[in-house]
């Protein structure tokens, strides 16, 4: 017997007689094991996990105290008190003092900007934007330095539960874990390669 005729001998034998069920060819898929909810304080966790990708965290304890921890970042990095930040109805209220600011969309010379976050995920100290008209895309990405205001009550302990919290599709969501950097040239690490060099969180826990 001839390979050839081997091998369709071999399929008629395997092949099911008619009228059977046809076959299950699915290939049963992992169920990943995302284990239980980190045992630790959400806060702790997530400024644990902030630092361990090089960014910052300060607490902020109310929403009008935000301009003076941008004011104390800025001068501790030595940048210009001048920001951009989302055309936020919160940000507008504000009292930023001697900060230059500016509600609109970033642009390639703008250095600092401020922005509102949807969520932070502290399982892996990620940060959710969601765009929308008043939080800008390119604000996330062109300034070299990123400042981030997050409400406590809006920290989440995994990614599984981000996913209730926008009110509407969005069009956009970029989930920000750090200052961009890349290791591509003899695995040494730079940041600010594609994105912001520094990236701060200002965690508010009241209104």
């Amino acid at each position: 017997m001839s390979a050839r005729e081997t091998i369709l001998e071999t399929i008629r034998r395997h092949k099911p007689e008619r009228g059977s069920r046809k076959p299950d060819f699915r290939i049963p898929l992992p169920v990943p094991d995302f284990g239980p909810d980190p045992p630790q304080d959400p806060v702790d966790l997530f400024i644990h996990r902030l630092s361990q990708v090089h960014a910052t965290c300060e607490i902020v304890r109310r929403w009008s105290r935000i301009p003076d921890a941008v004011s104390r970042y800025l001068a501790n990095v030595r940048q210009p008190a001048q920001v951009v930040a989302s055309p936020d109805e919160g940000f507008h209220r504000l009292d930023w003092g001697g900060i230059a600011i500016e509600y609109r969309a970033a642009a390639p010379p703008d250095r600092v900007s401020v922005t509102r976050a949807c969520a932070g995920i502290a399982e892996t100290g990620t940060v959710a934007m969601v765009s929308s008209a008043s939080s800008p895309v390119t604000l996330n990405f062109l300034p070299e330095t990123h400042i981030v205001v997050l409400e406590r009550i809006r920290l989440v302990s995994s990614m599984e539960q981000f996913w209730s919290m926008p009110e509407s599709p969005p069009r956009a969501i970029n989930f920000i874990t750090g200052p961009s950097k890349t290791a591509d040239i003899e695995q040494t690490i730079v940041y600010g390669a594609h994105g912001p060099r520094r990236f701060h969180v200002l965690l508010i826990e009241s209104g």
